[in-house]
């Protein structure tokens, strides 16, 4: 799936549910879009996991990490639920399909773990806000405590941020 119709459906669901200023409420939105969600203590390894049964999602994250790994990794796990719920890749038996995020969703290894992170920086970063955002506080975004105060608002690692401003070309790291 290409990134534009990844980011053209998380635009569409923030239309959809008139979602117009950051921070997201991305439970909200998860929970509208057909999924629970349930935090978890699964592991130090384990950031979240998504049960498809029967088309209907569980979304569990893990509650020990940071309040902004908890929000990307259920919108994550979102992602994981509106663009691969029809997949056959993995399995525990035919009715239930299982994903995990963990330390090889941000290493670019698999597709899909790609895309579901596509979705989440999409849904938590959408770049209307990020412009609106960006323009209405005057950010200069080679100023690092620009950066992180944008993070901030909009409720998101550093890291996250950044990865999401150099993908939409508004800046490159050298």
């Amino acid at each position: 799936m290409l990134i534009k119709r990844i980011e053209n459906l998380a635009q569409s669901i923030l239309s959809e549910l008139n979602i117009k200023s950051a921070p997201v409420d991305i439970k909200t939105i998860a929970k509208k879009k057909g999924a629970t969600i349930k935090p978890y203590e699964l592991g130090e390894n384990i950031s979240g996991m998504l049960f498809i049964k029967d088309g209907e999602g569980i979304i569990s994250y893990n509650p020990t990490e940071s309040m902004v790994r908890q929000r990307f990794t259920i919108a994550h796990e979102l992602g994981h639920l509106l663009l691969h719920k029809k997949t056959q890749d993995v399995f525990v038996d035919k009715q239930f399909q299982v994903h995990f995020r963990d330390e090889n969703s941000a290493t670019g290894q698999d597709v899909q773990e790609l895309q579901a992170n596509a979705f989440a920086a999409a849904i938590l970063m959408p770049k209307d806000l990020l412009l609106t955002e960006i323009k209405k506080h005057n950010f200069d975004l080679g100023d690092e405590s620009a950066m992180k105060e944008l993070a901030k608002l909009f409720n998101v690692s550093l890291q996250a941020m950044t990865f999401r401003m150099v993908n939409l070309g508004f800046f490159s790291i050298k």
